[in-house]
């Protein structure tokens, strides 16, 4: 049997290996952040409640071509004032008589009608309904190529400033080094005091910019967690490897075709635009005849019974075709027409003009991918020269021929190197992402 002293122990061990399980951070790859951003988030959410309901008017369109069925069942009390009497005739009994006096009548009837041509208003108005929800679903798709840029924008911040801090903490460590070696070199009087301050002081700034970026770091960490969706205060990992894309040796051309062809807005509107020339052709054919076919059945008992005996009531049923026409629109209907061609005209002109605003998206995200590659080019050229020119100030240093201050020089230009070094990476993957998503491409 266990001692207390070994119970305490164990329970001691096992809180404290659930505790690190608790506040060990969940891995979470860029895939997944994507992935469970599309599944979670709020504003997705909003713009496919918007497609139920666009597919639920559709579904009423749908609905209203059905053939309409009605049936009714009334009770009254009746007082005739003189007989009445159905058939008969030459002395012979009536087939149906109700004597004068007072008499309860239960009547009731079935009639179902169905429109055969209503001025194309059916057709226009199902088909309408078609185009608008599928319009619905393309915005809910753009939604969603727009939150997988901002979930990457997003992701790709927080590795932009775990690797800076990364490249400070190093750079901390140098200058640790660093003091040590100028505190000797101080007590050899190789250099003064003074000397040992300006590393300090340069060590300091660098654990403040620390400071500053850890704190940016737990900041975008949180925005991303509320972003996909994850339990507020959960601790994530993100993956800090990053690869360049491929140079890529399409021309500007092939970029600007695919996004008129692809983007969702464009083929929304398309069908924006097709739903309003149904809308205008509905319109029109509002001042067209209708025709319509109806079939009924009614019967009319003169007891309080429901279910009458034989030959006691009066039964019917009946078919009929029905030809109408309002001829106020002869009169009254320009107006609307004019109405319905100026939606058309409207929505030609903002489909236009949407494809104008996605070409200049494309020319400008294209131009910005292609100059993010080129500074590439030129920053790691830049840090190549930086890290020469630090090492033989660093050497010079150490045998007493510069100055601290040069050496800090020659370190400031070195660290800020390495950041712009990362931050042309990270801005050429995220320039990237943005052509991808100004050819609507993002989502493959």
């Amino acid at each position: 049997m266990l001692s207390m002293k070994n119970c305490v122990m164990w329970a001691g061990l096992w809180l404290l290996g659930l505790g690190s399980a608790v506040a060990q951070p969940t891995p979470l790859p860029l895939n997944r952040a994507i992935e469970l951003a599309l599944q979670n988030n709020t504003t997705l959410k909003l713009a496919n409640s918007r497609v139920q309901t666009a597919e639920a008017r559709l579904q009423q369109a749908k609905e209203q071509s059905l053939p309409q069925a009605s049936a009714s069942l009334s009770y009254s009390h009746y007082n005739l004032t003189s007989p009445f009497a159905l058939g008969g005739g030459d002395g012979t009994k009536p087939l149906f008589a109700i004597p004068t006096g007072a008499f309860d009548a239960t009547m009731g009837g079935v009639t179902v009608s169905k429109s055969i041509f209503g001025g194309f208003a059916e057709q226009s108005a199902k088909l309408s309904a078609q185009l608008l929800a599928d319009a619905s679903r393309l915005d809910a798709q753009r939604n969603r190529s727009e939150l997988v840029y901002t979930v990457t924008a997003s992701y790709y911040n927080i590795v932009k400033l775990m690797r800076s801090a990364a490249i400070i903490d190093q750079n901390i460590r140098q200058f640790d080094e660093r003091e040590r070696e100028a505190r000797n070199l101080a007590r050899e009087g190789v250099v003064t005091d003074n000397e040992v301050l300006k590393i300090q002081l340069q060590k300091n700034n660098l654990q403040l910019s620390r400071l500053e970026v850890d704190k940016a770091r737990q900041t975008a960490t949180y925005n991303l967690a509320l972003l996909v969706g994850l339990p507020e205060g959960q601790a994530i990992s993100v993956d800090t490897l990053l690869n360049n894309p491929a140079v890529t040796a399409q021309p500007l051309s092939d970029f600007l075709a695919q996004a008129v062809q692809v983007r969702p807005e464009v083929q929304a509107n398309a069908l924006r635009t097709r739903a309003a020339e149904s809308g205008l052709r509905a319109t029109k054919g509002a001042a067209l005849p209708h025709l319509g076919v109806s079939a009924g059945y009614n019967y009319i008992n003169p007891t309080r019974k429901l279910l009458p005996e034989t030959n006691s009531y009066i039964s019917a049923w009946n078919v009929g075709l029905g030809l109408s026409y309002n001829i106020g629109s002869l009169y009254n209907h320009k107006g609307k027409v004019a109405e319905a061609k100026n939606t058309v005209d409207q929505a030609n002109l903002q489909s236009q003009q949407q494809i104008d605003q996605i070409k200049n998206e494309v020319v400008s995200e294209y131009n910005n991918y292609q100059l993010a590659l080129e500074k590439q080019n030129v920053i790691q050229t830049a840090l190549k020269q930086a890290q020469e020119n630090y090492r033989l100030t660093e050497s010079r240093f150490r045998n007493g021929l510069v100055l601290s201050s040069d050496l800090l020089e020659a370190n400031s230009f070195q660290i800020q190197a390495q950041l712009n070094s990362l931050n042309s990476t990270v801005d050429a993957q995220l320039a990237y992402q943005r052509l991808l998503k100004a050819t609507g491409s993002n989502l493959n």
